[in-house]
């Protein structure tokens, strides 16, 4: 770092592109860096990370310098998350039919056959960089097959007849009845930092959604322990503006309706009264859209959110879309009209700059700000933090989350935590802290399977 403006990389040698037409294997330097991350310039859709970056400047063959529209003392931790832009080759984006027909990148694995709606085939790549600490090649295993399915119903299916050998499992019910059927699986729970929670983003540049009273009404309207109980029989915590962790609250004791102040605590009736107080004494209409998305259960969420809703006066229509749809507008690029049943906008990593500064930043779009929040104090409190040299950020962290709880710019309710479970057969490594297999491909590359596995050919997808 020569500041927290100006970072100055270097780049690994020897890492390959796969070896196959166009790029024929030739190796990754730093211009490919510098060419995929303009590649996202003016992009709507463009990662938070690239969003930071003003210039690239290449140093030699394997120096690249990047200089930031902001500081960003932990851009070295930030700049390797799974948001930031993937390294690709110019000649691959360029060849005919662009990635999609030339999907070439430096992985542990190499497309092999796509089968839309169905799944992919990935085989392993020989001339991957790294090895594991003994110096045995990585990765362990010769191909990855992965399955896309639609429902819990097929995925437990598929694992029961041990044609999945690794899969997430979205409810503790699917992870009972599979325990029951699975006696020998093994499995990993881990709490959830920040990924995968339920709540709702509201358009806050129109009424009543602008008047936080309204907001404050709609938070304390809702019951969050009946919400964990029916999403996911109460195995879930308390999720507010961003991660606990990041406010301070490193002891999971701490996750309580009292750190959180009185906006996130059941009552009807105060609920009711801040209504009243805003102009809205018979309540009003709200329009609530939401979507199947796997791994989540935004059914039964929307159906719980309507309910206490209408307890308090506000009569809800709820409006499924179409997942792409909702999609669109939970990445910002389309606008919800009222309301909108989604996770949180995610950070990568413990980095107060991806959950908080970005997300909640005025001068950010709203493919990066969801809800367009716009609030000239929480501004300068973000501001504030960038600036600090570090010994004062602590405290600005919590005064941010103070400041948020007390304004509700998004509802958020609770997180469940991730459960992971794998065959006997199976030695899953790495971490698994990751919504899917497949989205983190350090679990794949380090898993390795015993004499016990069943016999699979990976000639083609459909074998």
């Amino acid at each position: 770092m020569v500041n927290p403006s100006t970072w100055i990389f270097k780049l690994r040698q020897g890492v390959k592109f796969h070896n196959r037409p166009p790029v024929n294997g030739r190796e990754m330097t730093a211009e490919d860096v510098k060419y995929s991350y303009e590649l996202l310039k003016d992009k709507a859709q463009y990662s938070t990370r690239a969003a930071l970056v003003k210039a690239i400047q290449v140093v030699d063959k394997y120096t690249v310098k990047f200089e930031l529209s902001l500081p960003d003392p932990k851009f070295h931790l930030n700049v390797v998350d799974s948001l930031s832009p993937v390294i690709v080759p110019r000649e691959a984006v360029e060849a005919p039919g662009g990635l999609a027909e030339n999907p070439i990148g430096t992985g542990a694995f190499m497309l092999k056959e796509f089968a839309p709606g169905e799944g992919a085939l990935l085989v392993r790549n020989p001339d991957y960089y790294l090895k594991d600490k003994d110096g045995r090649q990585l990765p362990y295993v010769d191909a990855v097959r992965l399955l896309f399915t639609k429902d819990p119903a097929t995925d437990t299916a598929l694992f029961r007849t041990r044609q999945l050998d690794v899969m997430r499992v979205s409810t503790l019910d699917v992870l009972y009845a599979l325990m029951r059927t699975v006696p020998d699986m093994q499995l990993y729970r881990v709490p959830s930092f920040g990924w995968g929670d339920y709540g709702v983003s509201m358009a806050l540049d129109k009424a009543p959604y602008s008047d936080a009273r309204v907001r404050q009404s709609l938070s304390m309207a809702i019951n969050r322990e009946v919400v964990a109980d029916v999403i996911n029989r109460g195995d879930a915590a308390l999720y507010g503006p961003f991660p606990w962790g990041l406010a301070g609250y490193t002891k999971r004791t701490d996750y309580t309706y009292a750190s959180l102040g009185p906006n996130y605590q059941y009552s009807p009736q105060k609920a009711k009264e801040l209504l009243a107080a805003a102009g809205y004494p018979n309540g009003f209409d709200m329009e609530l859209e939401w979507a199947e998305f796997q791994g989540w259960t935004f059914s039964e969420f929307v159906q719980l959110i309507a309910r206490f809703f209408g307890d308090v006066g506000v009569r809800v229509k709820l409006k499924q879309l179409e997942t792409s749809t909702w999609l669109a507008k939970a990445a910002g690029v389309q606008p919800f009209p009222h309301t909108l049943a989604a996770f949180s906008p995610i950070g990568a990593g413990p980095s107060f700059m991806d959950w908080v500064y970005l997300r909640y930043h005025s001068s950010f779009p709203r493919t990066i700000n969801r809800e367009g929040i716009s609030d000239p104090k929480l501004d300068d409190l973000l501001t504030t933090w960038r600036q600090d040299p570090g010994e004062k950020r602590p405290a600005i962290q919590r005064a941010i989350w103070d400041h948020l709880c007390r304004n509700v710019y998004r509802i958020t309710t609770i997180v469940p935590p991730h459960y992971r479970i794998s065959q006997a057969y199976v030695h899953a490594g790495a971490n698994p802290y990751c919504w899917f297999p497949g989205y983190c491909s350090y679990e794949a590359k380090t898993a390795w399977m015993t004499e016990k596995a069943p016999s699979r050919k990976f000639e083609k997808f459909a074998q």
